[in-house]
């Protein structure tokens, strides 16, 4: 059951930081790619990314879900969470940005491109900002649901779900 519940809290850990994503274009009126990151990935590969690119970010981000839950079973948190969030944003930085075509941390020749090209980077300063900041909130989201129901030990209640169902001790 541990499972099943940590791949719904990694989709909707994803969901959260695509909410995040649009929220940012819209109060800050910034959106320094043309296409997601994960389509700018399937682009690069010769695949149709209009109908996998949401399929294949979701995913993704449940797998770093299940990784997460894996790795700290013992220990889940908030600031734990966003830590693993800011490392996976480092690897995105490091490794995938680099591979879509954007350079690390988005210094590179993206920029050059024709304003319509789908792997154009408008600004560097804005991408790193929107990924810095969705990876934030996939973290806090993903330590918050995870602390709250997943629990150390499957078959256990969590913690914070005993206190309210602790039957009173009888004075014997």
């Amino acid at each position: 059951m541990k499972w099943i519940k940590t791949i719904f809290i990694g989709i909707l850990a994803t969901f959260a930081m695509d909410v995040g994503m649009n929220l940012i274009m819209m109060v800050f009126g910034i959106a320094p790619t043309n296409i997601h990151p994960s389509a700018a990935f399937l682009y690069n590969l010769g695949i149709d990314y209009q109908n996998l690119s949401v399929l294949l970010h979701y995913s993704y981000g449940t797998l770093w879900a299940l990784v997460f839950v894996y790795a700290f079973e013992k220990n889940f948190s908030t600031y734990i969470a966003i830590i693993f969030a800011l490392v996976l944003w480092l690897f995105m930085m490091l490794v995938y940005s680099p591979v879509i075509g954007w350079g690390f941390f988005g210094i590179g020749n993206a920029g050059l491109l024709d304003g319509d090209h789908p792997l154009y980077l408008s600004s560097t300063i804005d991408y790193l900002f929107m990924t810095f900041s969705v990876h934030i909130i996939y973290g806090a989201t993903l330590g918050i649901l995870t602390s709250k129901y997943i629990s150390e030990k499957e078959g256990k209640i969590a913690p914070e779900k005993a206190i309210h169902t602790a039957k009173p001790k009888s004075n014997n």
